[in-house]
């Protein structure tokens, strides 16, 4: 070991802030939304109506296809034939944890007056913050394991034989995967083609209210209008996020979506679900001492659900965007 010099060994650190500045994670707007557009800080709680008891699977009723109906008149005879309208999306269990250990050295180095930054306490917000963290990526991404949530890139996946829900577009025409890949610059009028899309009328709740992008693309939309036109979702400015506005709908940046695309999403048919006893456990610091540590400490924070669609034909994806000229 070097000698650390006499400076070292005689004067003290000064600490400018004793709380440590987060310079890894990136803030998710889709999460934020998802879990309750939560207006106080830190309130990433799934709302109460949202837990769910248990089940094998999490089913979503669908009304697929209509009744029987045609013309009528003196000499017609109704169809009295029996039509199937209802079905079930299942969705299997998703999960996510965070979890960190403290050995022998920080509990009996991190302690008393010396001990600047309490490790428990800090390891205990960075076990719940990495779950959220890994959460906000997997509600954007397509699973990777038969645990991961089903996220965006599932609800997008254009293989018609592939299942969403465990039903897949070749079985019923209506689950279809709303994507388009045509190469050009975000604009009004391609915002407009975007609301077209899911072509299910021009009635607000049919129409997507949550829009998630990069800050490239929300910049550049925001310059392609002109400024009497930009307009914000002043209860998300208030909370931090900042935005603008399409016909109601706010285009919010997220740092998990890739270059070039974007997400016109129906927050009324989709929705994040927790497990009741699985709603991000408490951490609880327990010891090794069964696996002969008993001085080395570690905790868990766990979560059980997944992210469900009850339309996934009322969403919208679109690649290949790039600002205006």
């Amino acid at each position: 070991m070097s000698l650390i010099n006499q400076l070292n060994a005689t004067t003290e650190y000064y600490w400018m802030n004793i709380e440590p500045v987060d310079i890894l994670n990136k803030a998710s707007a889709l999460l934020w939304k998802l879990m309750g557009n939560a207006i106080v800080k830190d309130n990433w709680q799934v709302k109460p109506h949202e837990i769910i008891d248990g089940g094998k699977m999490i089913k979503v009723p669908l009304e697929y296809a209509n009744s029987n109906s045609g013309a009528y008149g003196a000499t017609t005879v109704i169809n009295q034939s029996k039509v199937d309208i209802l079905d079930a999306a299942r969705f299997r269990w998703a999960g996510i944890y965070g979890s960190n250990t403290l050995n022998l050295d920080d509990l009996t180095q991190n302690t008393g007056s010396e001990a600047i930054i309490d490790l428990t306490k800090q390891y205990m917000k960075s076990i719940i913050k990495a779950a959220r963290v890994k959460m906000a990526a997997d509600v954007i991404a397509a699973a990777t394991t038969s645990y991961s949530i089903n996220g965006l890139e599932d609800l997008f996946n254009t293989t018609t034989s592939t299942e969403y829900g465990s039903i897949d577009e070749d079985e019923m025409a209506n689950w279809k995967a709303n994507v388009i890949t045509t190469a050009e610059s975000i604009s009004f009028e391609v915002m407009q083609k975007i609301f077209r899309t899911p072509d299910m009328g021009d009635f607000e709740g049919a129409l997507p209210n949550f829009i998630v992008t990069t800050s490239l693309l929300k910049d550049g939309y925001e310059r392609s209008l002109h400024p009497q036109q930009r307009y914000m979702d002043t209860k998300m400015v208030e909370a931090g996020w900042q935005n603008i506005m399409h016909k109601g709908a706010p285009i919010v940046s997220d740092g998990g979506v890739t270059t070039g695309y974007l997400y016109a999403l129906n927050l009324n048919y989709l929705s994040l679900r927790s497990h009741k006893d699985y709603n991000f456990t408490a951490p609880k610091w327990v010891t090794k001492e069964v696996l002969g540590q008993p001085d080395t400490i570690t905790a868990d924070t766990r979560w059980r659900g997944n992210l469900l669609c009850s339309n996934r034909k009322a969403h919208v994806k679109h690649t290949n965007l790039s600002e205006p000229v």
